[in-house]
């Protein structure tokens, strides 16, 4: 299923996979002012699921819903002024996320949960998730994983920008989170339960804060900061 819509626009989209061979696709485009759009694809279980959301200017508010899918992907562009972004994809075994956002008082989050309700690490596995925050001012971005062998990006430049990361693995596979600012007055956060966990912090510019808390075991962390009044704190637990 694939729509396209254009400006100020509400797109709603549903797909129901009742079998391996059946994908699920989603597409949004608005171009202009006043813009909001949501994809929601559920219960498409063992199926191919795929949802992108394009959006140009002004207000945006996007929203991504996927749940009970074996691979998928989401990606949000939006360049353009007052952007929020959500992906939420749960009870997954492989996915990926990206979101890209130029320019104004963007909000980014990506949610990427645990696979089929085993436990609390669950067994969602190959799971990535990117968010990159150009420009501007008093951005906030933040991605939540749980699985094995899970990825995270987050990068941002200006001024007052918050980049949180909390990853939880179950220790059949490296998790890896990295976050890269270069402005002022930033804050970078990285939490980690499990184990094989690798982290890495890179802060350019003045007056920033990084932040790594890992518990478990089989730690490599990495915290590079450029500039001055910079704060850089590592805490490794077993």
């Amino acid at each position: 299923m694939k729509v396209k819509l254009s400006a100020l626009a509400l797109g709603i989209t549903l797909a129901y996979g009742m079998t391996a061979a059946m994908a699920a696709d989603a597409y949004i485009e608005q171009n202009g002012s006043m813009n909001h759009a949501v994809i929601d694809q559920y219960n498409n279980d063992g199926s191919d699921v795929s949802a992108s959301i394009v959006t140009s200017g002004w207000g945006n508010n996007h929203s991504i819903d996927q749940t009970r899918s074996d691979r998928v992907w989401a990606r949000i562009n939006a360049p353009g002024s007052f952007n929020t972004a959500t992906i939420n994809q749960s009870r997954i075994d492989y996915g990926g996320a990206e979101v890209y956002q130029a320019a104004s008082g963007s909000n980014a989050q990506v949610n990427q949960s645990r696979g089929a309700g085993y436990g609390y690490y669950g067994h969602g596995s190959s799971q990535w998730a990117f968010i990159k925050q150009n420009d501007g001012w008093g951005h906030d971005a933040r991605i939540v994983q749980t699985g094995k062998k899970v990825e995270a990006d987050i990068t941002q430049s200006g001024v007052g920008n918050v980049a949180t990361v909390d990853q939880r693995g179950n220790g059949i596979a490296f998790n890896e989170a990295d976050i890269t600012q270069n402005g002022a007055n930033q804050y970078a956060s990285v939490r980690q339960d499990g184990h094989n966990l690798i982290a890495n912090v890179n802060q350019r510019g003045v007056g920033n804060v990084a932040l790594v808390d890992m518990r478990g075991n089989g730690h490599t962390a990495t915290v590079v900061q450029n500039g001055w009044g910079n704060v850089g704190i590592v805490n490794q637990r077993n």
